[in-house]
């Protein structure tokens, strides 16, 4: 364990060690200011981290029963270190397992060295192990009473789900008439740019008809948009919009989320602007890249993140519409957060947002 320590010190130059030794000094008033536990945790390689510093609240408020300090970190057990530390974005309500076998919520945010890279991650955590079993007895007391109970499918209750069917579909086909009247005029149209932002309005128009098309395929009973296949279909659609001679790959990872119909809406515009601002601008002077979609599930909040490997951007200039349509979309139709993260090697928005059922 000492040898990963070295071998992962030996990695930091000096300002990045300072940095490191900074943060050391400075855990223990946020772990007061926070009332948790607070971690310093440093990468060995995309399996393990280390834990470089430790702190408890003064308060004496805390999950552990001893020091961790130098203790690994596996991602199984705590994926928000890991979604922190490679996707440079804060991870909000990850539940993770301690080195003590405890059920906690992290949250983790990068520690940027000087060059922008990311050198460590800097976590807070929560009990809810009492929370958690809790909650399982309130599940089981609930599942033994609707098990006594009748189970009863009223005539009333199968024409409700079959008219809300209907509606889905008839929303589907109207999203995707109007898909194939901007086509038709991208098609018919002699300006390259104009044909070219007509066929991004066709996109976004059919990021929402997705899924009214999943509505009306799910099971019964069922009202929540799974997001795999919402991405699978949006990533073929996307195949489109690269220029010819380019190669540009779109992919997706992570756990799926379970949204509603409103929420998948707003989510789908969100990622097909970021998606759309890639391919535009990201790989200009090269001959192609990829782009990253990735879903990461808490259990109060959501995060979702489009990453690419192109050119990066300054920050501080003018949005676009692109970013315009996403920031309005995050904060007033999902009332959640953006981060964006850009420098030479590439770009890294992620935004999060309350799970909603």
């Amino acid at each position: 364990m000492e040898h990963d320590r070295r071998r992962m010190y030996d990695r930091l130059n000096d300002a990045d060690r300072r940095r490191i030794e900074t943060l050391r000094t400075e855990l223990p008033m946020i772990a007061s200011l926070t009332n948790a536990d607070v971690f310093l945790d440093c990468m060995v390689d995309e399996e393990t981290a280390i834990v470089v510093a430790q702190a408890r609240s003064a308060l004496g408020v805390t999950v552990y029963g001893g020091d961790v300090t130098g203790a690994v970190a596996r991602r199984l057990d705590e994926p928000a270190v890991f979604h922190a530390f490679y996707l440079g974005t804060p991870v909000c309500d990850l539940k993770a397992v301690t080195q003590e076998a405890r059920q906690v919520r992290q949250n983790a945010v990068p520690v940027y060295g000087d060059d922008g890279a990311v050198i460590a991650v800097l976590i807070r955590e929560k009990d809810v192990s009492d929370d958690m079993r809790q909650a399982s007895k309130y599940e089981a007391l609930a599942r033994s009473y609707a098990g006594a109970q009748p189970q009863v499918r009223t005539r009333e209750a199968a024409l409700e789900s079959d008219q809300l069917r209907e509606m889905h579909h008839r929303v589907k086909n109207n999203l995707q008439l109007v898909a194939s009247i901007l086509n038709l005029q991208a098609r018919s149209c002699k300006s390259p740019e104009t044909q070219k932002m007509l066929r991004e309005d066709v996109e976004r128009v059919l990021s929402i008809s997705a899924i009214h098309d999943i509505l009306t395929h799910i099971a019964e009973g069922e009202h929540l948009v799974h997001t795999g296949l919402l991405l699978k279909r949006l990533c073929f659609g996307y195949r489109s919009l690269v220029p010819d001679g380019c190669d540009i790959q779109i992919g997706t990872e992570g756990e799926p989320l379970m949204l509603t119909a409103d929420t998948a809406a707003s989510v789908s515009m969100v990622i097909t602007e970021l998606v759309l601002n890639a391919i535009k601008h990201a790989f200009i002077g090269r001959s192609g890249g990829t782009v990253t979609i990735a879903t990461c599930a808490g259990k109060q909040f959501f995060t979702v993140s489009v990453a690419d490997n192109g050119v990066g951007f300054e920050r501080g200039r003018k949005d676009g519409l692109g970013l315009s349509i996403v920031r309005a979309i995050v904060q007033d139709k999902l009332d959640g957060q953006l981060h964006i993260k850009s420098d030479a090697s590439g770009t890294i928005v992620s935004f999060d947002f309350a799970k909603t059922e």
